[in-house]
């Protein structure tokens, strides 16, 4: 029996306030639209917020009982699991008032916990003991095959900006913790021991995590069809893998480097380096791939994952964060095609032909090496050594042949640091130089519109001419202060996209730096 983990996202109060994260939950402005959906919009990864290094997760767990657990075992269990995130991150989860619901939940009164019009005060963990409460929500049959869902709840916002996730909720499915359910499941020990390891990954769905493909998938899809697969190691699959896999309480690497990027540890984050980068094809941003780091000395334990375009952006970045000192190989991969909906990796859905994105290694430049296994990539593809404390930024892979754009960005905005004023708004030459004959028109955009403006937006490059200078305006330090506060320290790099309307050429990673 395979079954499922899967995560919902209710949206509730929250304004603009977008931020770039591997590894979290995205969600959009609007909340009638996916994640993938939200072009148009902000994109938001919603965390609890941080004080004095430390974010904490008030919580109360239902009274009721689980199947065949009792009471005082589940939330024993509650307590040792949640330890674990502790552990490995600046979060810490609080009992709040006796640390109990006030009544068992079911059936008959879940939405007033479920869907409160407002936040309760704490996070509640609910045991749907029979499993109605998901056959309501979900359908018939859903309780065959889903353990249960996580999800942030209620937001807080202020001058108009998103501050935090202020309280999450999760629900388990009792009615495949009844040993009468479960003819896969020999006895109460081992029910018990995948009820922890389902509610370890549902807490992080709570505080903002979001699912990993990991780097065995190969390995995996032959174990879902029955097939012997030598090289199949469950027990280093992450926590966060869409599909109950990983029988251990163990967190990965991959997980640890997620929920660092929420909640950072400082032993963990000053130990550790950071690789950045872009997938493309040709021109083209590849959207929804999976990135894996392998370390080449303990290739599956100290794997780090990140999906592309993770900032939705569209331009494919990824982020393959806090990864141990070490020399790494870069391998690229489609995610299966069944991680859909709740339980979807990153904000893409899969690709309808998953050869678009051809299994690959990074080779260096932009180069890449296909038909390659993971044993041979490890002393043949490009390695990357990783140090503690230092980021390697701007990892380019290319999986087609590239054609140049039919413009470029230049000129000292692009090419020198700028130095900011205070109490007083500058600007900066930006030089758009055509590439070929006939007309450009060409869309600038950044995240910072807040903080920089374009002279002209979009830009038109008559037939007759071959270059066009415009101004970049951009802030006084105060501004700057106000808005990035502690983001602004040395110097401060302001990514300009570029983007013909007509031909869709892009040029993206153009860099404003500020000082």
């Amino acid at each position: 029996m395979h079954l499922l983990i899967i995560s919902f996202l209710s949206i509730s109060l929250f304004m603009v306030n977008p931020v770039k994260a591997a590894g979290l939950l995205g969600v959009c402005l609007d909340q009638n639209l996916v994640p993938e959906d939200c072009s148009s919009n902000k994109l938001f990864f919603p965390t609890y917020r941080i004080n004095n290094g430390t974010a904490t997760v008030k919580y109360r767990v239902d009274r009721g009982v689980l199947g065949n657990l009792d009471s005082a075992t589940l939330q024993n269990s509650v307590n040792q699991v949640l330890n674990t995130w502790e552990n490995v991150s600046s979060l810490d989860f609080s009992l709040d008032g006796d640390g109990l619901i006030s009544s068992d939940v079911d059936e008959t009164n879940y939405n007033s916990i479920l869907f409160s019009d407002g936040p309760l005060g704490y996070s509640p963990i609910i045991f749907d003991d029979s499993g109605k409460i998901l056959i309501d929500i979900l359908g018939a049959g859903s309780e065959n095959d889903i353990l249960g869902f996580a999800t942030a709840r209620f937001f807080s916002v202020q001058n108009n900006q998103i501050t935090g996730i202020v309280e999450s909720q999760s629900l388990i499915n009792g009615y495949l913790y009844k040993l009468s359910n479960r003819p896969d499941v020999v006895d109460l020990n081992t029910l018990l021991n995948e009820f922890k390891s389902t509610i370890l990954h549902e807490f992080a769905h709570m505080v903002g995590l979001d699912h990993s493909q990991g780097g065995q998938i190969d390995e995996y899809e032959k174990f879902a069809l029955g097939e012997s697969s030598p090289d199949l190691n469950l027990n280093t699959f992450p926590i966060m893998f869409p599909i109950s896999a990983n029988p251990t309480l163990n967190l990965q690497r991959d997980d640890i480097s997620s929920i660092n990027i929420a909640y950072p540890k400082n032993q963990i984050v000053n130990n550790s380096g950071t690789i950045t980068g872009r997938l493309i094809n040709g021109n083209q941003a590849v959207l929804g791939a999976n990135i894996i780091a392998y370390n080449i000395n303990n290739p599956l334990q100290q794997m780090v994952t990140s999906a592309s375009d993770v900032d939705g952006l569209g331009q494919g970045n990824f982020v393959l964060p806090y990864l141990s000192p070490g020399s790494y190989v870069i391998k690229v991969e489609p995610i299966a095609a069944d991680f859909t909906s709740g339980s979807s990796v990153g904000l893409h859905n899969p690709p309808d032909n998953p050869s678009s994105i051809p299994k690959s290694f990074y080779n260096g430049s932009e180069d890449v090496l296909q038909d390659i296994d993971l044993n041979s990539a490890l002393s043949q593809a490009f390695k990357i050594d990783v140090v503690a404390g230092e980021n390697i930024n701007n990892i380019q892979i290319n999986l087609g042949e590239s054609e140049p754009a039919n413009f470029e960005l230049s000129g000292k905005a692009i090419n020198q640091v700028i130095f900011l004023t205070e109490g007083k708004a500058q600007s900066i030459n930006l030089r758009i130089d055509k590439i070929g004959s006939g007309s450009r028109y060409i869309n600038l955009s950044t995240d910072y519109g807040n903080l920089i403006s374009f002279s002209e937006n979009p830009v038109r490059i008559r037939s007759n001419e071959t270059t066009k200078i415009i101004k970049v305006k951009y802030s006084s330090l105060n501004k700057f202060i106000r808005i990035l506060g502690n983001e602004l320290s040395g110097t401060f790099s302001i990514p300009i996209q570029g983007e013909d309307i007509l031909s869709g050429d892009i040029v993206a990673n153009k860099i404003l730096r500020v000082f």
